[in-house]
């Protein structure tokens, strides 16, 4: 095949891309991140964090809160840290937290965690009342045939007392 021919057959590719109509919406999908919070497995909606960053040192301050583990340091400020597990009610796994989860706009707070298992896209009818859901925990989704409880960062942020 000549260069020219190649050329045109690639004109008539691209033109023939105009005249196709356009595709549908695409399926409206949540993207969650799927932790190991003490000795449980919870999901959170990935765009309801502030972000993902490897934990620090956690340096103990007296609190009268228990899910309160400390305060560390995160880009040159002090960052609360709660325990997602005591938050969330999990029961605790004893492992050191290894990651924490940013929320509350600029990075307000930071939730411990355990491990992060899997970043999963799944389909917003994916996701279904808990019975009985109460709090953050009022959603569910299955994933590997199992039920794994969906955390609302809103809804512990209000727990906390700070939206």
């Amino acid at each position: 095949m000549s260069a020219r021919a190649t050329l045109e057959e690639l004109r008539a590719e691209f033109d023939a891309a105009f005249d196709a109509p356009p595709a549908g919406p695409a399926p409206a999908e949540v993207p969650l991140l799927v932790l190991r919070a003490g000795a449980g497995r919870v999901a959170v909606r990935a765009l309801e964090t502030g972000g993902l960053v490897a934990c620090g040192r956690i340096e103990p301050v007296p609190s009268r809160r228990r899910e309160l583990l400390g305060v560390t340091g995160l880009r040159g400020t002090l960052l609360p840290v709660y325990g997602l597990a005591r938050l969330l009610g999990l029961e605790e796994g004893g492992e050191a937290p290894r990651w924490l989860l940013l929320a509350g706009g600029p990075a307000r707070l930071g939730l411990a965690f355990g491990a992060l298992e899997a970043y999963r896209r799944v389909p917003a009818a994916a996701l279904e009342a808990a019975r009985g859901g109460a709090g953050p925990l009022r959603e569910l989704v299955r994933l590997e045939g199992a039920a794994v409880p969906v955390a609302s960062l809103p809804a512990l942020l209000r727990e906390i007392g700070l939206s």
